[in-house]
């Protein structure tokens, strides 16, 4: 006789009944097979589904399409969007309520614009901020028929953070894991959202919870671990500084203390195993503090996502970015995380008003200069929830131009293959001209030559291998984030990122490591 199956059994956590199933979904209109970097906050929601819920169906659409057949009467389908994603999201969504399920709407576009999603997405309730805590009540809220249409997250104290569900990871579709340290930024960019989402104030995990995390990771083969944080270095020395200066005794304990756990947790990641390598994102001014750039070097964070936005004065006053250097004191700048063993990924902005035809050749020529071992060259793209887009969409006013019947200010809900590659008029060259100069950058800088030259960079052949194919692959990526000319160039870079993805993923995996053992420092 065959046992009664429990919940969680079957594979998309199923009851033979008609028990529903909690349904998470990434949506992506490309899928490459394999993914770099795990989504995080897929495995952090199933962390957060209540065991009485089952096991949490998860999908990630940039491995494979969901099946929207496997969705029944009653089902959960939980879907969270960024701008990029919200209208393949909305189809989705649309589709799941068709079929009878409960659809919720979850992730930064949808904490700005939760009407949309229940206009156009088919939500039925909406969770703004983070779904950490707020999940479960949306879930029982669900089952027992009353559920809200809005849901208010916030934003929730460091401790109470849900640790990722790793255990639900597909086996052999990720090259790297994903850990979070921190939430909130204190900048104020003109053109990130984070710092009005996630808060200017940092939001500090604390150091057992996130080693615990990356020791889960490593035992299930992961080495390579992006640290998922808005800003691995939410304490400058002007920070520091200025609270002295302000004779600010609270304050100035404050942010001591904030550096002091980064710098507790760098010393704990340096006890890890020594084939860990961590990657993170970090602002420019971490050039000035050396003894914060050779305490990642101790960690094993060996590389860092900066953004560098623009190489002109005029640039960096576009986005409220002064704090940056431009000219040969950039370069030194970007030199000194190469010095002390942190590899720069450089992040450069084309399309602001202060750009002119030599602006593309001297962003490529500082990127070379300063040995960046990776870089991006993305156009400007007005994204809710920034002071860019505010500024954009006021100017633009009711009149602004249409495609396809959908005002290029809600430029997310225009088809992938007819939005336009550049959103506002330049003061000297046209949109055609603009999206040809970035991509001839990309080619320029992504060129085989150029790529073997830098990978010089790693200790050996196999790591050489890996940096050249990582490239390859970063780059066709990229084909469809706007700087594409056609579809058929998507299709293309499509077919290219799956033939390379599989070889490279062998290339940063290890051996899974036995049962975890009492302790997290011998993993």
């Amino acid at each position: 006789m065959t046992p009664p199956r429990v919940r969680g059994d079957a594979p998309d956590g199923r009851l033979d009944g008609d028990a529903p199933t909690v349904h998470l979904v990434n949506p992506s209109h490309l899928s490459f097979g394999v993914g770099v970097i795990t989504p995080r906050w897929l495995f952090v929601i199933a962390g957060a589904t209540p065991p009485s819920h089952g096991r949490p169906c998860i999908t990630d659409e940039t491995l494979e399409p969901f099946d929207i057949g496997r969705v029944q009467p009653g089902d959960v389908v939980g879907i969270g969007i960024h701008t990029g994603n919200a209208l393949r999201g909305y189809e989705i969504g649309t589709r799941a309520r068709d079929r009878g399920a409960t659809v919720i709407f979850g992730g930064i576009h949808a904490t700005l614009y939760p009407g949309e999603a229940q206009s156009l997405g088919g939500a039925h309730a909406v969770v703004r901020g983070d779904g950490d805590v707020v999940w479960p009540l949306v879930l029982n809220d669900a089952r027992h028929g009353r559920l809200d249409r809005l849901y208010e997250g916030g934003r929730v104290d460091a401790d109470r953070f849900v640790a990722a569900r790793w255990d639900l990871l597909p086996p052999g579709r990720y090259m790297w894991g994903s850990v979070q340290t921190v939430r909130g930024c204190p900048k104020h960019c003109s053109f990130c959202s984070v710092w009005r989402t996630d808060g200017q104030k940092p939001r500090q995990r604390s150091v057992d919870a996130v080693v615990d995390e990356i020791v889960d990771l490593r035992r299930r083969g992961f080495r390579f671990i992006a640290l998922a944080d808005d800003n691995f270095y939410p304490v400058t020395l002007a920070d520091l500084a200025m609270a002295e200066r302000q004779r600010n005794a609270a304050r100035l304990e404050q942010l001591r203390a904030l550096r002091a756990e980064r710098f507790e947790l760098m010393d704990r990641l340096a006890q890890l195993r020594s084939d860990m390598v961590f990657f993170t994102q970090i602002t420019m001014e971490a050039a000035e503090d050396t003894a914060f750039l050779d305490a990642m070097r101790l960690a094993n964070i060996k590389g860092a996502l900066v953004g560098i936005e623009a190489v002109t004065p005029e640039g960096l006053k576009d986005v409220y970015k002064g704090f940056n250097d431009v000219g040969e004191a950039l370069v030194a700048r970007l030199r000194t995380f190469r010095e002390h063993g942190v590899h720069v990924l450089g992040s450069f902005i084309f399309g602001l008003p202060s750009d002119r035809p030599a602006t593309f050749q001297a962003t490529v020529d500082v990127a070379n200069r300063a040995e960046l071992a990776f870089a991006q060259f993305v156009m400007l793209t007005p994204y809710p929830g920034t002071v860019d887009f505010q500024a954009w969409e006021k100017r633009l006013g009711p009149d602004a131009a249409q495609v396809g019947g959908v005002p290029i200010t809600r430029h997310w809900l225009i088809p992938q293959n007819q939005r336009p590659k550049v959103y506002a008029p330049h003061p000297v060259m046209s949109a055609d001209e603009i999206r040809a100069r970035t991509q001839a950058v990309w080619d320029q800088f992504y060129s085989l030559r150029r790529i073997w030259a830098r990978s010089r960079c790693t200790p050996t052949l196999r790591a050489r291998l890996a940096f050249v194919l990582i490239s390859k692959l970063y780059r066709q990526m990229y084909a469809n984030t706007g700087i594409a000319t056609d579809s058929a160039r998507v299709s293309r870079a499509n077919r290219w990122a799956r033939l390379i993805a599989k070889p490279c993923r062998r290339l940063f995996v290890a051996r899974p490591l036995p049962t975890p053992t009492r302790t997290a420092s011998d993993a």
